[in-house]
Parts: structure tokens; sequence; C-alpha cells
């Protein structure tokens, strides 16, 4: 086997021991022997410093017999250490950054926090010159927005409730809904989180007719964290993720192929981001392109093709076409 660091061996060592138990501990021969059956060629000198060193970072105890017999405590919370280059604790302080100044509120103090931690655990040299870098990050909003964050307090008990399997009681204050619905009390079992640029989203139970709904966090209000925990279940007939299109879409809807005819102007929009994993741009023609996707249809898909105005040549599925041109027609309407 090629040489490896002191922290790689230490931790094959960890892992021979592994689960066992006083009763059935090993020796500091028997582990010598044993990384020697793993193509280690390193001194039985060496396994006695590093089952000392194991010790303190991993809790290993040993017997009273001798010779000793090593086994991790039971009652040791083991930390890793973790190791970041340059490159990677850069990449990590711009997904802290982004997700502090684009998305919910809720995730400011954490990511700060975060972040402050990370700072105060580096040599003061690297630390200085990571938080010079700093200054030479921008992080604007998307075109859909950065979410109001109104309910801070109740997206923490929705985030608990996610990591625990808890239910919760709430109100879901839709926009589009009655005041009747809004002010009804509902019980959730929270499955799955989605963030789109920034907009948080839910999957949800709802535990009175237990289907699954999918929510705008930010308009999940006055939530009560129940003590009571669910069952998760299979969810991958029920609800199909790869539908949605930048949040949009039901999650019970199946795939629909659009087939979207244009020009170049349009073709450069999509080229340049991709807006599905299934999508496709395809020249036709010398000014003629096709952009093709399989998702789910919804309104906003219908205001994003609209938005291109005389740049969109054709259409597809019809009934796409029609949401699409009753825009267009509406809003002519009323520029006349």
């Amino acid at each position: 086997m090629d040489k490896i660091t002191k922290q790689r061996r230490q931790e094959l060592i960890f892992q021979i021991l592994k689960g066992r138990a006083i009763d059935d501990g090993l020796t500091a021969n028997e582990v010598h022997k044993r990384l020697k059956n793993e193509g280690l060629a390193i001194d039985l000198r060496t396994v006695r410093r590093d089952l000392t060193a194991l010790t303190s970072s991993h809790g290993l105890c040993s017997d009273e017999l001798r010779p000793e017999r090593y086994y991790p405590s039971s009652d040791y919370q083991l930390k890793y250490e973790l190791h970041l280059n340059e490159n990677t604790l850069q990449v990590l302080l711009i997904a802290l950054n982004s997700l502090k100044f684009t998305s919910h509120d809720y995730f400011k103090n954490f990511a700060t926090e975060t972040e402050t931690t990370i700072f105060n655990s580096l040599d003061s040299s690297l630390a200085n010159s990571l938080r010079q870098s700093k200054g030479k990050y921008f992080f604007d909003y998307s075109t859909a927005g950065k979410p109001a964050s109104t309910n801070t307090k109740d997206f923490e008990k929705i985030m608990i409730a996610i990591r625990e399997n808890k239910i919760i009681t709430c109100n879901n204050d839709s926009p589009y809904k009655s005041d009747e619905y809004n002010k009804k009390r509902r019980r959730f079992a929270p499955y799955i989180f989605i963030l789109t640029s920034g907009i948080p989203y839910l999957i949800v139970q709802d535990q009175s007719d237990f289907t699954f709904k999918k929510l705008r966090a930010t308009r999940v209000k006055n939530v009560h964290l129940s003590t009571k925990s669910f069952e998760r279940i299979n969810i991958k007939d029920e609800v199909h993720l790869e539908t949605l299109i930048g949040g949009w879409g039901g999650i019970s809807e199946k795939s629909t192929e659009i087939k979207i005819n244009c020009n170049a102007q349009m073709a450069t929009y999509f080229q340049e981001r991709i807006i599905h994993p299934t999508q496709v741009v395809r020249k036709v023609s010398e000014n003629t392109f096709e952009i093709t996707f399989n998702c789910a249809k919804s309104s906003e898909l219908a205001r994003l093709i609209s938005s291109f105005g005389g740049n969109v040549n054709s259409i597809s599925p019809n009934d796409l076409y029609d949401d699409v041109k009753e825009i267009w027609t509406s809003g002519m309407s009323k520029a006349a």
C-alpha cells in the first residue's frame, strides 16, 4: 500500500477497533498484525504511539490486563477534525454569504456564527486574508427576489420539525385563499425543504387527509411544534419533484413536454441559463431555435414565456400557448 498520512493511519486503527467493547478489545500487537494484513508496513512502536494518541482524540479505553486491550468508549462523543484548504474555505464562505444575503433571514445569524467559528479556528494570517477577500464578493437578488422574512421564529420551528420528524400545527397564510381558509389551524408533517433561488418551499403531508402539498415556507405562520413524531413513508410515487421548475408547478403533476420555437435572442437567454435539468436548446435554422424541457405546466412558466413577446414563434402544448396568448391579449387590451 502507498504511504499514508498519520491522520489516515489513525483513522484506520480506529476503524479496526470500532464496535468493540472491553471483552473483545485488541492488543497493540493484534492491531499491528491487522494493519500488516491491510498492506501497511509500519512498526509496532508507531502503532503504540497512535493508540496513545487515539485515547485523547477518539476516546479509546484500555483494560488493566497485560498486554492492554483497546476499545472505544461508549460514552465518548467523537468530534471529527475538518481539513479544509484555501479553495474549499473560499467556496464555503461564498456559500454561507450567498445564503445569508439572498435567502430567508433565519439563515443570517447561523451563517454569521458559522463564519465566525471558521475564522476563529484558522491561523490569523489566513483568517485575515479570507476576511479581506469578502470585499471582493457581491451577492445580488435574482428576479425571484429575496423572501420577505416575516416569520423567522416560525421558520426556526419548521426547520426543527424537518430535522426531527415532528408534526407542526400552523396557519397557511396564502394570498390566493379565502380568509376562512387562512384562519383555519392545520396540522402538517414536513417532509422536504426546497430552496429555489433563495425562496424556501416545503413539501408537507396534511394530517387531515394525508395528501402531500407544496407550501411557500414564508406563508406558514403561528407554528406550534408538536412533541409527536411521525413515521416517514416513501413518497416517490406521490411527489414528483423532478417536474418542478423554479419552484413552480404542482408536485402531483406528471411531466409535460414543453416545446418553444423562437429566434436567436430568446434562445441565447436559455443557452446562458438552465431553468430545468431536461432543458435542450437546438438550432433549427439561421435564426430559428427550438427549446424543449419536460416539466409541470404552471402560470409562472406561462408568464416567463410571455415576457419574450415577439421572440416567440410557436408554443406547445396548446393549453400552454392559450395561457401565454391570454397574457398578451389582456396586456394589449389594457394598453390600448
